[in-house]
C-alpha cells in the first residue's frame, strides 16, 4: 500500500555538510510522526502527533530503566531540610534565608537596600522605614565604622 509521507516546507528546511556526516533537517507541514524516511509499500500510515487534553502521568526520561518519583523524592529532601537542626552561623543564615524566601516584594526590597547601604551591618524588613531614607550602618560594640572608597 503506497502512501504519501506528508509534505515538507522547503523554505524551512536546512542542511549541514560536515567531514563525517551530512545532516538534513526537514520541516513538516503537518504534525505527523515519520517512522522512516525511506519508501516502503507495506508501511503503516504515519500517526498525527496530538497531545491529550490532560495527561495523567508525569513525563519521565525515556532511557531510564528505573521509575523514580522525583516529586516524592523532592518532598522528602525538603522535609529533611526543614527538620535539620543547625547551630551557630548556619542556623542564623538559614533563618534569614527563610525570612527572605517567604517575604513579599516590599520586604525583600527593604532587606536588600538596608543590607547594601549599611555595608552589611543592618537588615530591616520594613520598606516604609527604609525606602524613604539612606540606611546608616552601625558597628558592633567596641568597633568603629570606616567609610570605604571605591
Amino acid at each position: 500500500m503506497a502512501y504519501d509521507k506528508g509534505t515538507i516546507i522547503p523554505e524551512k528546511c536546512r542542511y549541514l555538510v560536515l567531514s563525517t556526516k551530512v545532516e538534513i533537517r526537514l520541516s513538516k507541514a503537518e504534525a505527523i510522526t515519520w517512522t522512516s524516511s525511506e519508501y516502503n509499500e507495506n508501511a503503516v500510515p504515519p500517526k498525527i502527533n496530538t497531545l491529550p487534553a490532560a495527561t495523567s502521568h508525569k513525563p519521565s526520561y525515556p532511557s531510564s530503566k528505573s521509575k523514580v518519583d522525583w516529586d516524592k523524592l523532592e518532598a522528602e529532601v525538603k522535609k529533611q531540610e526543614k527538620e535539620e537542626k543547625l547551630e551557630g552561623d548556619a542556623a542564623l543564615n538559614k533563618f534569614f534565608q527563610d525570612i527572605y524566601r517567604d517575604a513579599d516584594e516590599d520586604t525583600k526590597r527593604a532587606m536588600r537596600k538596608s543590607f547594601v547601604e549599611s555595608n552589611g551591618t543592618v537588615l530591616s524588613t520594613n520598606w516604609n522605614e527604609v525606602g524613604s531614607k539612606k540606611v546608616e550602618g552601625s558597628a558592633p560594640d567596641g568597633m568603629e565604622m570606616k567609610k570605604w572608597e571605591y
